[in-house]
């Protein structure tokens, strides 16, 4: 289904791209072209999972997996090119195999691995990272249930229920910025792609290490906030305009752990990404009176209520729920100015929590 994915997209950008330059072509005899090519790697993707799977990486034991993992992406990406350049020479006829000599074909070859070699990068680490992720899950499952049996039982099911609600929203958001990710790849912006695996790295290695944390200082939860739309700003380019108006006092305060990312995803994915005008992700957070207010504003559609559903939304409002009982307010609504929606959380600065 992904590389499905993958295919459609590449190719609507491809046809966009011909028809921009002057091309006379279909979308679809574009498509006919590159599904194979994808469908390579859909065939692949399961032989990596097996090798991931049998070479597991781990901080004791990381040379014999990574010296495995070298070793046959050599041969995949070897075997793979060919057969993608072979492909791309039978269909669309770039040069004659039969009459091509060595130094003719080099240059196809090198430029062709170099692509297929991110990729192959690119599906590596998702598959490491899902995988550390459900075993990191399975863990901590394991400990809530062993947790059970003692004297504290109600609290320790609460907290599990939390972490487990918090640990959901780590694989939304890779899948979603893989998206990102395989598409600069696949049209050739190489080295944004590696800024945004990057960007990616740093947020997934903040992530594991707070993983332990429900609440974490509002500073901390600013630099999971900052290196989601730097990800994002790579996808938009110059279209996306950031401001931020916090307030110094209320940095050092503790909020719920990933709290600001999925709320920031949302205004993009059903504020910035559907409308062409739209521009603007604003924040705002002030302390008044023992009570900490988060407004986060973008000029988008106005709001839908259909985007509630969504597993980033349904988890804030359950984890509130239980950190904070009916003390806090988190509402979205269009704004008042007829344009944009805006997005308002109210929390206690206190530290006593239902649930600590």
């Amino acid at each position: 289904m992904f590389w499905t994915f993958v295919a459609v997209f590449l190719s609507t950008q491809l046809y966009f791209n011909g028809v921009k330059n002057g091309v006379t072509t279909t979308w679809w005899f574009v498509f006919k072209g590159q599904i194979p090519i994808w469908y390579f790697w859909a065939i692949v993707t399961p032989l990596i999972l097996h090798m991931v799977n049998k070479y597991p990486i781990s901080v004791n034991d990381f040379l014999k997996p990574l010296l495995a993992y070298v070793f046959f992406g050599l041969g995949l990406l070897f075997i793979m090119t060919n057969i993608t350049l072979i492909y791309m020479f039978m269909t669309h006829g770039y040069i004659d195999l039969r009459n091509t000599n060595i130094q003719e074909y080099s240059p196809y070859f090198f430029s062709r691995i170099s692509n297929d070699t991110l990729i192959y990068l690119f599906v590596l680490a998702i598959i490491i990272s899902v995988r550390a992720y459900g075993i990191r899950k399975k863990n901590e499952l394991d400990l809530a249930l062993a947790q059970l049996k003692n004297d504290q039982l109600q609290n320790e099911l609460t907290q599990a229920q939390l972490q487990a609600l918090k640990l959901q929203l780590n694989p939304h958001f890779l899948f979603n910025t893989l998206h990102t990710i395989s598409s600069l790849t696949l049209i050739g912006q190489n080295e944004s792609s590696a800024n945004v695996t990057t960007r990616l790295g740093d947020f997934l290695r903040r992530t594991l290490d707070f993983e332990e944390h429900q609440l974490v200082s509002l500073a901390k939860e600013l630099e999971f906030f900052d290196l989601y739309l730097e990800i994002e700003s790579v996808r938009f380019q110059d279209r996306l305009v950031i401001e931020k108006d916090v307030q110094s006092d209320c940095l050092a305060l503790n909020v719920p752990n990933l709290l600001l990312q999925p709320l920031v995803e949302n205004a993009v994915k059903h504020g910035i990404a559907k409308s062409k005008s739209a521009s603007l992700i604003k924040l705002s957070i002030s302390m008044s009176d023992d009570r900490l207010s988060i407004q986060l504003y973008n000029d988008g559609p106005s709001y839908d209520h259909e985007s509630e559903k969504g597993i980033g939304l349904q988890n804030i409002k359950n984890r509130l729920d239980r950190l904070y009982g009916n003390d806090y307010r988190f509402q979205i609504e269009s704004d008042t100015s007829g344009k944009g929606v805006m997005t308002i959380l109210d929390l206690p600065t206190s530290s006593q929590l239902i649930h600590e």
